[in-house]
């Protein structure tokens, strides 16, 4: 019996050191697909290293020529479009490498400055600063220019203030006497007018007074004759 069992555990042993042989071969054959799956596919693998610089995501020497940055452009292009990411890869990730690569091409090509370039930092600082002081230089003999010229004096501007000034008080005084003279020349037309008038009324209602008196006296002076005769 215990010659059974005994046989019976160096049977379970083996079975179990063949299982785990056979896992661990599948395991290594799956590691080494996976591993070379992309040398085969892809000749560009993106770099599993954190913060890659533009010349490694391009897979390109930093010599590399222009027509070099820009062919291997478009077959990074071809390959990691998110349009054509494989199926291993989450969307998120393509557009992420995606845009990577683009910013590192806008790198390569010079239109956008490398980040934390020493170089392209002192070469934008000179820039603006020559820019400044050129602009600076610019001004002051502009400035000069116009002292030396006599184009700016104080002086003789505020004397033509001061002349602007007194002529416009002048215009004003003198329209306002003209409509106040215009005003009392006519208003003595309008009285004179007034009063002829009025003595006109005066004369014409007087010689029908008159008119009436006479004839008043002449009638009675006929009421007198009358009863005498």
């Amino acid at each position: 019996m215990s010659l059974g069992l005994s046989t019976n555990l160096c049977r379970w042993s083996a079975i179990n050191q063949c299982r785990r042989q056979t896992r661990s071969a599948l395991s290594t054959r799956r590691h080494r697909y996976t591993a070379s799956e992309p040398k085969r596919g892809n000749p560009y693998p993106y770099p599993t290293h954190k913060h890659p610089t533009p010349h490694q995501l391009f897979h390109l020497p930093k010599n590399a020529s222009k027509s070099d940055i820009k062919a291997r452009y478009y077959d990074l292009v071809r390959v990691y479009h998110p349009d054509k990411a494989m199926v291993s890869i989450s969307p998120e990730v393509a557009h992420t490498r995606f845009q990577a690569i683009t910013a590192a091409y806008d790198v390569l090509t010079g239109k956008t400055p490398l980040d934390g370039d020493p170089t392209q930092s002192k070469t934008s600082d000179l820039e603006a600063r020559h820019r400044t002081t050129a602009a600076y230089r610019a001004m002051r003999q502009r400035r000069q220019e116009l002292y030396s010229s006599g184009a700016v004096d104080d002086s003789s501007k505020d004397k033509i203030i001061v002349a602007g000034v007194i002529l416009t008080i002048v215009i004003v005084i003198a329209h306002t006497a003209t409509t106040r003279r215009d005003a009392l020349a006519e208003a003595m037309a309008r009285s004179r007018s007034m009063s002829a008038s009025a003595q006109k009324t005066h004369s014409q209602r007087q010689r029908i007074e008159e008119e009436r008196l006479s004839q008043d006296a002449l009638t009675n002076k006929q009421e007198h004759i009358t009863p005498q005769s």
